[in-house]
């Protein structure tokens, strides 16, 4: 390591990336900040394909766990860690060529705790487009925050010290422990940021059905993060209170057409409901129609099933905490 040039740990947790793993150490090790500034620790989650050796022929550190997750593997990495700045990043996913130096920027700033990079696709589908769409949305509704409260766990940085104080990651949460993990920090005092030039390429979902399960899956678990951060389901620095309302609005569509099917005068009011739900999609369908008309013909109705199944997500997500109360306590360790 060079002297006086404080090290940086990369952790990459892998499940099964055999296929993607090479693109992402391939990317890593060809950095703008200088290599001997940095290390790279894999973790491997249990992987059954040939993700270790993959990455063993990196020249990287390889460590191997039993499935028990990404939040576990990250934190396992960082346990492992030797620098006073650990980055994450996922390993679907390929850095830009100055991600690192963009990530570990932000903290020359001593207030700043963590930092969350960016998420982009090269895929050119239209579902995948779509995604990024809404991506790019929120980002910019993150933007315009000095102090967020949001990390996304597969470009993320944070001061290792202080990641492992806090606990790390939750490793009973399957989704959404980025998300838990950043309520934590900042409801604590901890100061997190975005830089919007820290940027990752992912492959994103390519069906419209992919799309919507990844909604149902992370509504799901968002439920037990908001029963421990219950001033987060009001607000919160990533997620538009349009989505919010739509979700109300979908389950109102639903009784309302209920309604209809036994009292004809409810059509009406169903009609009224779906006129309301489609004003509130109209400004994101006309950020989708700038980028390709295609995409802002459809909005409307990805945005509806979105909702219906992230409604559905927070239902089970909500009978799942009534039968496993022991999820609702911090963690401690």
């Amino acid at each position: 390591m060079s002297a006086g040039v404080p090290l940086i740990s990369v952790v990459v947790p892998a499940l099964n990336e055999e296929d993607a793993i090479g693109k992402c150490l391939t990317a890593l090790t060809a950095q703008t900040a200088p290599r001997d500034s940095y290390e790279i620790i894999v973790v491997d989650d249990g992987s059954t394909d040939r993700t270790r050796e993959r990455a063993e022929s990196f020249g990287v550190q390889v460590i191997t766990q039993p499935n028990r997750g990404a939040g576990a593997a990250r934190n396992l990495g960082a346990a492992n860690a030797h620098g006073d700045l650990v980055l994450f990043i996922d390993g679907n996913c390929e850095a830009g060529p100055d991600w690192i130096q963009a990530m570990t920027a932000p903290f020359s700033d001593p207030n700043v705790a963590g930092v969350s990079g960016e998420k982009k696709t090269r895929q050119v589908g239209l579902w995948a487009r779509y995604i990024q769409i809404e991506f790019d949305d929120r980002y910019d509704r993150i933007s315009a925050h000095r102090w967020i409260d949001f990390v996304d766990s597969a470009t993320a940085g944070y001061r290792r010290k202080l990641l492992l104080e806090n606990g790390g990651f939750d490793v009973r949460l399957k989704e959404a422990e980025d998300a838990e993990l950043s309520f934590r920090m900042a409801e604590r005092g901890y100061g997190l940021v975005l830089a919007r030039n820290a940027i990752v390429y992912r492959r994103h979902p390519e069906s419209l059905i992919d799309y919507l399960r990844r909604k149902f899956q992370y509504a799901r678990w968002r439920v037990v993060v908001y029963a421990r951060h219950p001033q987060k389901a009001a607000s919160d620095s990533r997620t538009p209170q349009t989505q919010k309302v739509q979700a109300v609005l979908a389950l109102a569509l639903l009784l309302t057409l209920a309604a209809a099917l036994v009292w004809n005068a409810a059509a009406w009011l169903f009609l009224s409901v779906a006129l309301i739900f489609l004003a509130t999609t109209l400004r994101f369908a006309w950020r989708c129609w700038k980028t390709d008309p295609r995409i802002g013909l459809v909005a409307p109705v990805a945005l509806l099933l979105a909702a219906f199944s992230s409604g559905a997500g927070l239902v089970l997500g909500t009978l799942e905490q009534a039968a496993t109360p022991r999820l609702k306590s911090k963690q401690s360790t």
